[in-house]
């Protein structure tokens, strides 16, 4: 008899089937890990007056999110339909909290504190250590949901604005600061750059950050960068158009000693994308080089879009501490974008963070920064569910205890 061939889905749950785990054989050494290190988060509520463990709260917050919770009510419905469980490594001193307490308790919550936590918690899981050079690009997100327009009961309620900052090599979001709008971002850059290891990596960013105090923080730091200059830089940027003319370009795409060219194209829908890369040590020329600290090349990114026959060409400028290594150099541009795609994207669409409505900076802050974690897990599970991010959540959703089993099982190997 022929043997039938799988489909994906038979082979995914086949898969599954290996890492499935009893309750007798399940360890939570990992959840009472992470129990333990929140322990160590301020707590600035009155000792007498305290009903409810910080840890408990953020914990069970935690397990909810990864089971397609997203906002304090969903939360506190799934702690009390798992309580039971729960108390497997909880003690829930003082019962269920209300929504309103959860979202009170994450207030209170000294956001740096609680990142700091979980970077390391991810770290240890998912055993995220490496002398690998890293990528790391710095953006913000703003949380639409939280604002509010004025009105005759109330001021204008400004929405969450954070800058993060994603790691491509550990998919992870290492560090991040709330801000009060994107003119805010510049000032914080440095406060960022200080929590994270820039040795040795390379920092991106977008053109508003392009500042002389941010670049040099980065090569006082022992980092470099790859950063793009724009209309902000008005005089540096003209001068850059005027350099890498088509003669220019000519010369560099040829090749030779300090000139480097890389040149990638790609479909999209109707459309065929090329992407030229250039990059040249030849920047002597610049009158203003020494008041940008680490200067080594200068680059350009020349996208060309082809449409129905017609074509339209866009250029990008930049600046970097590199030496002559056009892989790295287009790389670098390229993974940019990795924090809007892999990071903001996800909490949009995967934990609905925009639809979420609290006013409570602090409090959807924190909250935050739980999805980010539970990001980074369901990113590495997801070798083995061979499904989207939102659909391993609702199947975690459908019977928590016992797939929750096999998630951790799954991050232990």
């Amino acid at each position: 008899m022929k043997k039938k061939n799988l489909t994906k889905t038979e082979i995914t749950e086949k898969l599954l089937k290996k890492y499935e785990v009893s309750l007798e054989e399940l360890n939570y050494d990992a959840l009472k890990q992470f129990k333990e290190k929140v322990k160590a988060l301020s707590d600035s509520r009155q000792k007498g007056k305290v009903k409810y463990k910080i840890w408990d709260i953020i914990i069970v917050s935690f397990l909810a999110i990864l089971g397609n919770c997203n906002d304090w009510e969903e939360i506190r419905e799934f702690a009390i339909a798992k309580k039971s469980w729960l108390k497997n490594f909880l003690l829930l001193t003082g019962g269920i909290p209300s929504a309103i307490t959860y979202k009170r308790v994450f207030s209170i919550i000294k956001p740096e504190e609680l990142e700091n936590i979980c970077v390391l918690f991810a770290q240890d899981v998912l055993k995220l250590f490496s002398s690998e050079r890293d990528i790391m690009n710095i953006d913000g997100k703003t949380d639409n949901g939280s604002k509010r327009c004025e009105s005759d009961i109330r001021n204008k309620v400004k929405a969450l604005n954070v800058l993060n900052v994603y790691s491509n090599h550990l998919g992870l979001c290492m560090a991040s600061e709330q801000i009060n709008d994107k003119t805010n971002e510049i000032p914080t850059i440095p406060k960022l750059l200080d929590r994270i290891q820039v040795k040795g990596n390379i920092i991106t960013w977008d053109a508003l950050n392009t500042q002389k105090s941010n670049v040099e923080k980065v090569i006082k730091l022992k980092g470099d960068y790859v950063v793009p200059i724009k209309l902000n830089q008005e005089n540096f940027y003209n001068d850059l158009v005027l350099y890498f003319n088509d003669k220019q370009l000519e010369i560099i795409r040829a090749g030779g000693i300090g000139n480097g060219y890389f040149k990638d194209t790609e479909k999209s829908h109707s459309s065929i994308i090329t992407y030229e890369y250039f990059q040249t040590e030849d920047v002597s020329w610049y009158h203003d080089l020494k008041s940008w600290k680490g200067i080594k090349t200068f680059g350009l990114v020349k996208k060309t879009i082809e449409k129905h026959g017609q074509k339209t060409t866009e250029f990008r400028y930049y600046i970097s501490s590199l030496y002559l290594d056009i892989e790295t150099f287009s790389n670098a541009i390229r993974q940019h974008w990795s924090v809007e795609n892999k990071l903001h994207w996800h909490l949009d669409f995967t934990f609905k963070q925009d639809e979420n409505s609290t006013m409570d900076k602090n409090a959807l802050f924190n909250l935050q920064i739980l999805k980010k974690l539970s990001l980074a897990f369901l990113n590495d599970v997801k070798r083995i569910y061979n499904r989207s991010l939102r659909l391993i959540r609702f199947r975690l959703s459908l019977s928590f205890e016992t797939e929750i089993l096999r998630f951790f099982n799954i991050l232990a190997h």
